[in-house]
């Protein structure tokens, strides 16, 4: 049976949820504010600007860790008691000497393999229908109204909340109740930009969010073009932000592909990477190396290989 709905993120006292008019903005397909009606907006139909399907796939997750194991689109076979694929969504990285499939982030088994189909457990996956849950984050009200529209845009399959956050709770953030898969933190340069590490004024909420999502969280710096079209974010000031800021923080998010900087609209390479984060978060895809992050931003689920063994020694 299908897992129940994930529920949404707590709100507290300063969070809402999007009302549909800020959702609509602009038809939805780009960036648009209710304020500045010549901020340019995007033709949804253009073939340059990347947007995931409107219907996504369904995943079958780890009932361990949430990571997707495999999706719909390779299911061949569905019994009372297994769930049957062609593929794997991450590459099968196993051992072809043990038929045992282990999820690929906390190789907890989940299935055996044969004869190139995968045989998954149903009580070792749950199969997942719900949305993309976004939570974005900001100062000011401004700075969302004008970044929702972009991520309704490239991930129609989603749904969208925001945080307008205090001062006074940046220190010692923590987030309650259940964990977006994705966080976006969005701040406005208006001269010093002050984001990361002692000084910053996100620092404590990107850690936060970083710890809950598993590294799926997005910067965004507006206000501020790249020097190069073909360029995520201006080098030039997160490299002195990073090496001479005292924020080395960002810097090493920014190596990771998850700040972004723009003027008033993002480009398409930036629409792009934003397509790609948004699916990775989907996917709840197994994090990569995050080199030059504080070492407790990175959660790891414990390993599952002996209990692997164990299991498999039942089958």
């Amino acid at each position: 049976m299908p897992a129940e709905p994930r529920p949404s993120p707590n709100l507290g006292p300063n969070d809402r949820p999007v009302p549909p008019e800020e959702l609509n903005v602009g038809s939805g397909t780009g960036i648009s504010r209710q304020v500045k009606p010549d901020v340019p907006v995007y033709d949804t139909e253009s073939p340059s600007v990347p947007s995931a399907p409107k219907e996504m796939p369904a995943r079958f997750v780890c009932y361990q860790c949430g990571t997707c194991v495999a999706t719909s689109e390779s299911l061949v076979d569905s019994r009372d008691d297994v769930v049957v694929f062609s593929r794997l969504y991450c590459k099968d990285s196993g051992d072809r000497a043990n038929r045992t499939v282990l999820c690929p982030d906390c190789e907890s088994a989940v299935g055996t393999r044969s004869e190139g189909t995968y045989i998954l457990r149903r009580e070792r996956v749950e199969q997942r229908l719900e949305r993309l849950e976004i939570l974005v984050c900001s100062l000011k009200q401004q700075e969302i109204s004008e970044v929702i529209p972009v991520l309704t845009q490239v991930f129609p399959h989603s749904h969208v909340h925001s945080k307008i956050l205090l001062k006074a709770e940046l220190r010692g953030f923590q987030f309650t109740g259940p964990a977006p898969d994705l966080v976006v933190v969005v701040h406005r340069n208006e001269g010093r930009v002050l984001l990361t590490d002692r000084n910053g004024f996100y620092h404590d909420v990107i850690g936060a969010a970083w710890q809950q999502t598993r590294g799926n969280v997005l910067v965004v710096l507006t206000k501020t073009e790249p020097k190069a079209e073909a360029d995520l974010f201006d080098t030039g000031l997160l490299r002195s932000l990073s090496t001479q800021g005292d924020q080395p923080t960002i810097g090493a998010i920014s190596a990771l592909g998850r700040v972004l900087t723009w003027g008033s609209a993002p480009s398409t390479p930036q629409l792009q990477q934003l397509l790609t984060l948004t699916t990775t978060a989907y996917f709840r895809e197994p994090p990569g190396n995050a080199p030059g992050l504080p070492g407790h931003w990175i959660v790891k689920p414990t390993s599952k290989q002996a209990q692997a063994a164990a299991w498999c020694a039942l089958l």
